[in-house]
């Protein structure tokens, strides 16, 4: 059973490490990864980790307060929630109440006063009459810097918070990889899709947006007309030349092409296996076309939090 569920932004990622680590060297388990074992749905995987958590920490920021899917972790675990504030942002409507710990000027050194009022509360909670190590025990971290406002890239995921990220280094990349994780509100450039589609190769997990597949599938093309070029020029036009580029580009993008396809069949909530209409012969490319253009799900399914939610 694990004590303290930490639920947070993808963007707020870094802070998160840093008190899941503080969290756990003054003696407390700490779910914070996005890592989800085979075999079990994103969604009750996180349920369940809520569910059996004596703690539920939700780290408040600019972020986190627009996710939908933080808010929604934190209405789970309200009985045994302690709220934090990564900075000045009030918590969302209806959290008001709950008197917030303020980590908005706490810079990761964990002698800080503001860190030692917040463990004890969280120490208090997870271990009621227990013996509970102080928070000054915790070993001094030299504090990573931040990632831009822009966002940390899944995810992750995500990936999200509490955990979702998608995709993801062990956590986040998020809630991997980019994510996956997990709360949503993804948002790339074309060639920040293309780049995510690559990195993650051949997983398959979590969900896709219209704009990220439709931008990989474009890129595939210009790669196929690109190499099959460059197949004439090196056969000097011989029609009966084996293109060889082109099949070497073809197999490499075999892996990431099935597995974007499998992520945006989840994202409108349907098995990853429908991934595989995208190799059949002939009609392949027309499947890859179809998947571009139907709508995902505008809310959190069994595949993970919607990559388009704030």
């Amino acid at each position: 059973m694990t004590d303290v569920f930490i639920s947070y932004a993808r963007e707020d990622g870094a802070q998160a490490e840093r008190i899941a680590r503080g969290l756990e060297a003054a003696g407390l388990t700490a779910f914070w990864d996005n890592e989800i074992p085979p075999g079990q749905t994103w969604a009750d995987y996180i349920e369940t980790k809520l569910n059996q958590c004596s703690v539920a920490v939700v780290l408040w920021s600019e972020h986190s307060t627009k996710s939908q899917w933080v808010r929604e972790e934190a209405r789970m675990g309200r009985t045994k929630l302690i709220p934090a504030k990564l900075d000045a942002s009030e918590p969302p409507f209806g959290f008001g109440d709950v008197q917030a710990a303020d980590l908005s000027s706490w810079g990761g050194d964990y002698n800080h006063p503001q860190w030692a009022r917040f463990v004890n509360a969280v120490l208090a909670k997870a271990r009621p009459g227990g013996a509970q190590p102080q928070a000054a025990a915790a070993p001094h971290v030299t504090p990573q810097p931040q990632p831009p406002a822009g966002g940390w890239q899944q995810p992750q995921s995500n990936q999200s918070s509490g955990g979702w990220q998608t995709p993801p280094p062990p956590h986040q990349q998020a809630w991997t990889s980019g994510a996956s994780a997990a709360g949503g509100g993804e948002s790339l450039s074309p060639i920040g899709y293309i780049q995510k589609c690559l990195r993650l190769y051949v997983d398959g997990k979590g969900r896709a947006r219209r704009a990220e597949y439709g931008w990989f599938v474009l890129f595939c093309i210009v790669v196929g007309v690109v190499t099959s070029i460059i197949d004439i020029v090196l056969s000097g036009g011989n029609p009966y030349a084996a293109p060889f580029v082109t099949i070497l580009a073809g197999l490499a993008l075999i892996a990431p092409t099935v597995s974007g396809a499998a992520r945006r069949a989840h994202d409108f909530g349907q098995s990853g296996w429908l991934a595989a209409l995208v190799c059949v012969p002939y009609i392949g490319g027309l499947a890859a076309l179809v998947l571009v253009f139907i709508p995902g799900q505008p809310a959190p399914n069994q595949y993970g939090p919607d990559p388009k939610a704030p």
